[in-house]
């Protein structure tokens, strides 16, 4: 559960933090009203969920899925602090919800209080070195690359997230899900510990349907195009 719900915000910060910095009081104050929104957006649910024909949950959370896509490419493009904010926030809030009702649902039951926090410590503690890990790494090939792998990276990340929105699209009926492309659960499943950190990184899924593939594809080109595009046009307009 930490992979699946830490990971993605941890990840997520550290290709911001590459492209470019930002402070400790900065950082903090995007993850504690993140945190907050996160508390909050949990004790509304009861409420929210009433709206669309009890579908408010589904609806806020594609929401949130967008909404993140659309601030990391500002941010990407622009390097503005308040893209940062809206996208870091809204990642936490989006998947530290998910976690907070988690844990007070496990906690309740006092028998696994004890493994609860050991898997919780331990879960925390995988997050925080790999994050350290991918910090030194993207720093190392930005310098060595430049920008445009980690443009890229940051394209397949933020594409990973209207794959949760279609997910959740498809589960309001919105969409219908496609036929399979292809099947790589015998080569990698997506529930084993290297498949689980691929989906936090890049959205990897080994049964996608065909809707899938083609939001991903589209959205991480596009992405990219307009990261090679826009600077550069702006470069040569100052020229």
């Amino acid at each position: 559960m930490s992979l699946n719900q830490l990971l993605p915000v941890a990840i997520l910060l550290v290709l911001l933090q590459v492209v470019k910095k930002q402070s400790s009081l900065q950082i903090g104050s995007a993850l504690l009203i993140g945190a907050v929104m996160s508390f909050s957006y949990m004790q509304s649910a009861s409420w929210v969920s009433k709206w669309f024909e009890h579908q408010g949950l589904e609806y806020s959370q594609i929401g949130l899925c967008i909404t993140i896509f659309i601030a990391v490419l500002a941010f990407a493009l622009k390097q503005k602090l308040a893209a940062f904010y809206i996208a870091v926030i809204s990642t936490v809030a989006l998947y530290l919800s998910h976690y907070i009702i988690y844990l007070t649902s496990f906690w309740q039951n006092s028998d696994a209080g004890q493994s609860l926090f050991i898997g919780t410590l331990l879960g925390s503690g995988i997050c925080l070195s790999f994050s350290v890990l991918l910090y030194f790494l993207m720093n190392a090939i930005k310098y060595r690359f430049g920008m445009y792998p980690l443009f890229t990276l940051l394209a397949f990340n933020s594409a990973a997230k209207l794959l949760v929105a279609l997910d959740l699209a498809s589960q309001i009926d919105l969409i219908t899900n496609t036929s399979t492309v292809w099947d790589l659960r015998d080569l990698l499943s997506e529930n084993s510990e290297l498949g689980r950190v691929l989906r936090a990184l890049v959205g990897y899924e080994a049964t996608p349907d065909l809707m899938s593939v083609l939001i991903y594809s589209t959205s991480s080109v596009l992405f990219v195009l307009l990261c090679y595009v826009i600077p550069a046009s702006i470069t040569k307009e100052r020229v």
